[in-house]
């Protein structure tokens, strides 16, 4: 039997189906010369190695790099076609398939989220993402994955429990938050522009008109703030992990119906088939996951190795021939070498799940889309005890200076200098979460044991400080990566301006031998 939450996301896909128009076909189309459109991807490529993003952020990080050099430039009025041009000369929408009415709309979009910031409704780098979310939602439809977050929710928030006293309103919105980040992975920007729309239904569909925007602003920043506080909340990450099994059986669930569509119900409804349909598509899973796997830890490798280099030439060399006099080749080596070796070794270690996860996944999926033997999640709440919250944090202090104190104590045995032990702790903490970061794609299809053995318990006691710290320099360092700033500021807009003006080029000769004949 098929729950009505799964009934209701197929009626809704079934319904956007017979909406669909074929209204723009008689629109020019977007296109650029194949040379422009090669050359275009390609260094969309190499800046993604200086600016490691996520395979599922990339393209929205692009919309909105070409947002800010658009407006840096004072292009403000000009942002729709230039955008999509861009986008289809840098590989991410197929050429001579858009139409160029769609530039009007992405423009509306732009001018939207420029009034709102322009009014202090919202901060600049907040209108650049939510233009950029929504402008990649209107060019990348992600209906299905909206609507089952939507059913995940409906689902699990029944038999979540919270161990205390809280807002029940403000433990819904919580739990949504869990749910999103554990099925679709979504970040903070995408949360912040999902929970946007969610208090202002009808924001995506205004365009850019101060009519249609003005009598939001009394409440729009004041919302915004009250967004930003519920994304700060350690409980949303909390019952994310608590979902994360959940959010597997579904994401499942989601498969079999991106495949079979509409008519995806009666294999949901059949136990016997849906048996089957798991085992085919885990399998397939499995292979996908372990190339995108390699993937991502080729990149990571490369970005990682590809700064190594140049900070070593830049800082750690300088230092050693200039202050100290003499190089140690030894360190430098090392420093060049250990961490992309570390993380290749992390990559090629991964492992795909086995058959028993395989059966637990199976139990999961009917579980879920039967809405039955759903078992209670329970949420308890952080400790206010401050005497032990003291102790615990005493506690993960003597982890830290145990971890890096036991690598501080190997560097300085092996004679490295300042710079290089530096270097060598700043990418060891990038190493260790990008690895893990890795290696949890590779666990996406892997159920999480309910307990954990005592020899993970004790690895995760010393790796963490070192992890975490990784976390919080990676988001510190792609803020201010001086690379890609380089990139940004000097290289990508003349570059662009010339890839344009060679497009045009080619057109014009193009007309020009048209006209011989």
């Amino acid at each position: 039997m098929v729950s009505p939450q799964f009934r209701r996301v197929l009626e809704k896909l079934h319904a956007q189906q017979e909406a669909r128009s074929d209204e723009e076909l008689d629109n020019p189309r977007i296109s650029v010369n194949q040379f422009t459109k090669r050359v275009g991807a390609f260094y969309e490529k190499v800046r993604y190695l200086i600016d490691y993003k996520e395979d599922h952020a990339i393209k929205r990080s692009a919309i909105g790099r070409v947002l800010k050099r658009k407006i840096l430039n004072g292009q403000r009025e000009d942002i729709g076609l230039s955008l999509l041009q861009e986008l289809v000369s840098g590989g991410y929408l197929p050429n001579d398939n858009v139409s160029e009415h769609t530039a009007k709309k992405i423009q509306a979009i732009a001018a939207k989220y420029l009034f709102l910031e322009a009014k202090g409704a919202l901060s600049y780098a907040r209108a650049i993402s939510a233009a950029a979310n929504e402008i990649e939602r209107f060019l990348y439809p992600q209906l299905l994955s909206d609507l089952m977050a939507e059913c995940f929710y409906e689902t699990v928030s029944k038999h979540m429990h919270y161990a205390g006293a809280i807002d029940d309103a403000y433990f819904r919105i919580q739990t949504y938050i869990g749910c999103r980040r554990s099925l679709l992975d979504d970040d903070q920007d995408v949360l912040f522009y999902i929970l946007l729309t969610k208090y202002f239904p009808e924001l995506p569909q205004y365009g850019g008109t101060e009519q249609e925007l003005t009598h939001l602003l009394p409440s729009f920043s004041r919302t915004a703030a009250l967004i930003e506080r519920e994304l700060e909340d350690h409980l949303g990450w909390r019952i994310s992990y608590k979902l994360r099994n959940h959010a597997i059986y579904f994401s499942m669930a989601q498969e079999i119906i991106a495949q079979y569509g509409v008519m995806a119900e009666a294999t949901l409804a059949d136990p016997a088939r849906l048996k089957t349909q798991i085992e085919e598509v885990l399998n397939e899973k499995y292979a996908q996951q372990k190339a995108i796997v390699r993937k991502s830890g080729t990149r990571t490798i490369a970005y990682i190795f590809l700064t190594k280099i140049i900070l070593a030439f830049v800082l750690e060399l300088p230092y050693e021939k200039f202050v100290l006099g003499s190089v140690n080749y030894f360190s430098l080596g090392t420093n060049i070498v250990f961490h992309p070796l570390v993380l290749f070794l992390m990559v090629r270690s991964a492992r795909m799940p086995g058959e028993k996860n395989k059966n637990q996944i199976i139990a999961g999926v009917v579980s879920m889309v039967s809405d039955e033997n759903i078992k209670t999640i329970h949420i308890k709440p952080k400790s206010n005890d401050s005497v032990l919250q003291t102790i615990f944090g005493l506690f993960y202090f003597a982890l830290f200076v145990f971890s890096f104190g036991a690598i501080l104590g190997v560097l300085k045995a092996l004679q490295f200098n300042i710079v290089s032990v530096l270097l060598f702790l700043f990418f060891l903490t990038l190493v260790s979460y990008f690895g893990i970061r890795i290696r949890h794609k590779a666990k996406k299809w892997s159920v999480t044991p309910e307990d954990e053995g005592a020899l993970g318990i004790v690895w995760h006691f010393v790796t963490i400080p070192i992890i975490r710290a990784g976390g919080w320099l990676s988001k510190k360092f792609s803020s201010i990566n001086l690379f890609v700033l380089i990139m940004d500021l000097i290289i990508e807009t003349p570059f662009k301006f010339v890839l344009g003006v060679f497009d045009s080029f080619i057109v014009y000769l193009k007309e020009k031998r048209e006209s011989r004949y």
